[in-house]
């Protein structure tokens, strides 16, 4: 399926797309997918356990800690401060170190 006929299902609510189904991305590298993921969580405000999982699937698929580090960094003027500083403690959790308290 091309764009366009992805972004018209996706215009009109079509049933096809329910639960995702026949939205699987074709264009972006699996890397990049990762990352994109990553963002959503954050502005979604996900859970632990969610982190743990999109994180893997970054680091998986070729990310380094520190692109990781780049996306919190990149969506702070569009999902705003409050919600990266709270994501960060899991996604520090998630790579591996120890948050702290300041």
């Amino acid at each position: 399926m091309d764009y366009g006929e992805t972004l018209q299902r996706l215009m009109v609510n079509d049933a096809r797309i329910e639960d995702g189904q026949g939205l699987e991305p074709g264009v972006l590298s699996a890397k990049l997918l990762a990352l994109v993921r990553l963002a959503a969580v954050v502005a979604v405000g996900g859970s632990a356990p969610t982190y743990g999982t999109e994180i893997d699937a970054a680091l998986n698929a070729g990310a380094s800690a520190a692109e990781i580090v780049d996306v919190l960094c990149a969506i702070v003027p569009v999902v705003g401060v409050p919600n990266v500083v709270a994501a960060a403690p899991d996604v520090a959790l998630a790579l591996g170190f120890e948050p702290f308290e300041s």
